[in-house]
């Protein structure tokens, strides 16, 4: 797999929600770096965007490349001060026409240091779905998976629009495959199907 940072770095335009006294926030924005397992990004102090960021750390991004790959990403920022603001500007260039000289100051700069996310490629003919961690987080596995109830009766494996089902004395759900579209679960009458956790 990608590096799923640098994927989201490359993508460049993300779309970041934040949640502000308890009503969600969505809006572009660009990654500005990635360095050190971590994503940076810029705000300036005067907009909703950092106030929501002050009040609660925790943000989710995500994006789509033209290959339709698309990165998930949720987890807790920290703002770092102005020590690569210039650094920020001469890797990202265009932003010397949008805060031209030392309309700069206004800026701040915060970077995604610890997180939890999921690439999800269905630029393929068989999509997959993958989980990761940085910043010392853990993640949950994707997907459905089949429990102890199961009687090996059939009736969901038909039902998997991307054959993730396998069959056998046991049944199992290969999980990096799984579309999490819950075809398999609805059909299940022995409650043998669990769903799948979020990150």
């Amino acid at each position: 797999m990608e590096d799923p940072l640098e994927l989201l770095r490359n993508i460049k335009s993300v779309a970041i929600a934040t949640v502000y006294k308890d009503r969600p926030e969505v809006r572009m924005a660009d990654v500005m770096l990635h360095e050190d397992g971590k994503l940076y990004f810029l705000t300036a102090r005067g907009k909703p965007y950092y106030k929501q960021l002050k009040a609660n750390p925790e943000i989710s991004i995500v994006a789509m490349d033209e290959n339709y790959v698309s990165a998930r990403v949720k987890g807790m920022i920290e703002f770092v001060g102005k020590r690569l603001l210039d650094r920020i500007f001469d890797e990202n260039t265009a932003m010397n026409h949008i805060y031209p000289g030392d309309t700069r100051e206004i800026l701040e700069v915060f970077c995604l240091q610890k997180g939890v996310g999921e690439i999800f490629d269905i630029s393929a003919s068989i999509p997959k779905r993958e989980r990761f961690a940085f910043g010392g987080e853990t993640v949950n596995e994707p997907g459905y998976s089949i429990n102890d109830k199961y009687t090996a009766c059939g009736l969901c494996k038909d039902s998997c629009p991307t054959g993730a089902l396998n069959e056998g004395d046991v049944y199992s759900i290969k999980r990096s495959l799984c579309f999490e579209c819950g075809n398999c679960y609805e059909k299940c009458p022995y409650d043998a199907i669990e769903m799948p956790f979020d990150f």
